[in-house]
C-alpha cells in the first residue's frame, strides 16, 4: 500500500484543502463586500453634496426674493410718505433705514441658514466617504486574515496528515519478501 493510499492521510489533506479554499473564498467575498459598501458610501456622499448645493441655491434664491420684496416695501413706504407730503427726514427717514436694515438682516439670515444646512450635508458627505474608506479597508483586512487563516488551516492539515501517515506506517506490519530471493 503506498502512502497516498492511506485513507486517513487522504481525508486530512482533503479537509485541509477544503478549509484553505473556503478561507480564501471568504476573504474574496469580504473584500468584494467592502468594495460594494465603499461604492454605496461614495454614492451617498455624492447625493449629500448635491443636497448641500441645492440648499445653497435655494437659500440664495430665497434671499433674492426677500430682497425684491424689501425693495417693493421701501418703494411703497417712500410712495406713502410722498403722498402724505412727508419729507424724508427725521422719523420717516429712520423708518426707511430701519426697514432697509431689517431686510438686509432677513436676507443674511436666509443665506446663513442655507449655508448651515448645506454644511450639515457636506459633513454627512465626509462621514459617508470615511465609512466607504473604512469598509474598503475592512474588506481588505478580512481578505488578508482569511488568507492567513487558510495558510494556517493548510499547514495544520498537512501536519496532521503527515503525523497520521507516519503513525499509519509504523502500525503496519513489515512487508515480507516472500518472493524469489528469500529462502
Amino acid at each position: 500500500m503506498a502512502e497516498s493510499d492511506d485513507p486517513i492521510t487522504i481525508a486530512l489533506i482533503a479537509t485541509a484543502t477544503i478549509g484553505t479554499v473556503s478561507a480564501v473564498q471568504q476573504g474574496r467575498a469580504a473584500k468584494a463586500q467592502g468594495r460594494f459598501q465603499s461604492k454605496i458610501a461614495a454614492r451617498n456622499a455624492e447625493q449629500a453634496l448635491k443636497e448641500a448645493e441645492g440648499k445653497r441655491q435655494a437659500a440664495a434664491e430665497a434671499a433674492i426674493q426677500r430682497e425684491r420684496k424689501g425693495r417693493a416695501l421701501k418703494g411703497k413706504q417712500v410712495g406713502l410718505f410722498a403722498k402724505a407730503g412727508v419729507e424724508l427726514r427725521g422719523s420717516p427717514l429712520s423708518v426707511l433705514v430701519e426697514t432697509a436694515q431689517d431686510i438686509e438682516a432677513d436676507r443674511l439670515t436666509i443665506l446663513r441658514e442655507g449655508a448651515l444646512a448645506a454644511s450639515t450635508d457636506e459633513f454627512r458627505a465626509g462621514i459617508f466617504r470615511a465609512e466607504g474608506s473604512a469598509a474598503k479597508a475592512k474588506g481588505r483586512a478580512a481578505q488578508r486574515a482569511s488568507v492567513l487563516s487558510g495558510i494556517g488551516t493548510a499547514t495544520s492539515g498537512l501536519a496532521s496528515a503527515g503525523l497520521a501517515s507516519s503513525q499509519f506506517k509504523s502500525s503496519r506490519p513489515p512487508l515480507s519478501s516472500g518472493g524469489r530471493g528469500s529462502r
